[in-house]
């Protein structure tokens, strides 16, 4: 599976690579959904460049929205920065006075560690308008490409397929994120979306999870070689939900390539061919055994790989 990615932050680098316009009305859609539901997640790195490059009153609205949503974050930690600190005065004051609660100086240490980690997040909060990292994980909303008719758009979704028919937002019983190439034709999620409902997933690198050689888990992620961006085929639905109208999609896997394979892991997304970008993208009237089989129109890609 594709544990998270890299994305592309700078929109006008995929309306230059891809030759497409961006759908703001998406990412209105996708702010006022983060707005009411706190889970609901965008990545920094597309505020920080909405804030910098804002020109139209809907971007100027976006970039309001995001500098509001980054001082709540703030206020929540420094509420709670301000609570740790006192914990950490109550600990030392003990401390000194000689008390003999078991492991306090454990705690204390703890605690001096959750303050820590409480001022990085509020330094980086601060640093949002600068700089913020384009990394997505399931449940963050990502650019992806469709086709209208007309013209090709760039629409923010939610990384993590909802349902027609779902009634959370946040329903994570399953792995929606991901749609497996041998299910395309028969499963119960993906079937009503596959050979309707198309669209291209760009980013610079994918993360995944892998046994090290002590057999813990580590994070590393791939990245082709000579390549600066690369995208998957994705699929995508539209659901009316309570906080609003979700875009959500799902990156199409297969079997991996050698190197990804040596690595410990067992999924690849699909990097399609440009020249099948259309046929992708318009699948309506296209067998969908054949859409199956585009699927094998691959670019040939090495992927380096390094320990996140």
């Amino acid at each position: 599976m594709c544990y998270s990615a890299m994305i592309e932050a700078d929109l006008r680098k995929l309306e230059k690579q891809f030759g497409v316009k961006i759908d703001w009305s998406s990412f209105d859609e996708a702010f006022n959904i983060r707005s009411k539901y706190s889970q609901s997640m965008i990545p920094s790195g597309l505020d920080s460049y909405i804030i910098q490059n804002a020109e139209t009153p809907l971007q100027k609205r976006l970039a309001k929205m995001a500098k509001a949503h980054y001082q709540a974050e703030i206020d929540k930690f420094s509420a709670k920065l301000k609570k740790y600190e006192q914990d950490v005065k109550d600990f030392e004051a003990k401390l000194k006075s000689g008390s003999k609660i078991k492991d306090l100086e454990s705690k204390l240490q703890k605690r001096r560690e959750t303050v820590e980690w409480h001022k990085e997040k509020i330094n980086y909060y601060e640093r949002i308008e600068e700089t913020g990292a384009p990394r997505v994980f399931p449940n963050f909303f990502a650019p992806v490409i469709v086709d209208q008719g007309k013209e090709k758009l760039v629409k923010l979704m939610r990384y993590h397929v909802c349902p027609k028919n779902g009634k959370e937002l946040n329903a994570f019983k399953y792995n929606l994120f991901n749609a497996r190439r041998d299910r395309l034709l028969d499963s119960r999620t993906w079937k009503p979306l596959f050979g309707k409902q198309h669209a291209i997933f760009p980013f610079h690198r994918f993360y995944e999870s892998v046994a090290g050689a002590n057999g813990q888990a580590k994070i590393i992620y791939f990245e082709p070689k000579e390549k600066e961006i690369m995208w998957s085929a994705a699929i995508y639905e539209e659901a009316k939900i309570e906080p609003g109208f979700l875009r959500s999609f799902a990156a199409v896997t297969d079997e991996p390539p050698p190197e990804v394979a040596e690595t410990g892991h067992d999924r690849c997304p699909v990097f399609l061919s440009e020249d099948k970008f259309e046929l992708w993208l318009n699948p309506t009237g296209i067998p969908r055994e054949e859409l199956v089989k585009l699927l094998d129109s691959k670019v040939p890609t090495y992927f380096e790989h390094k320990a996140a």
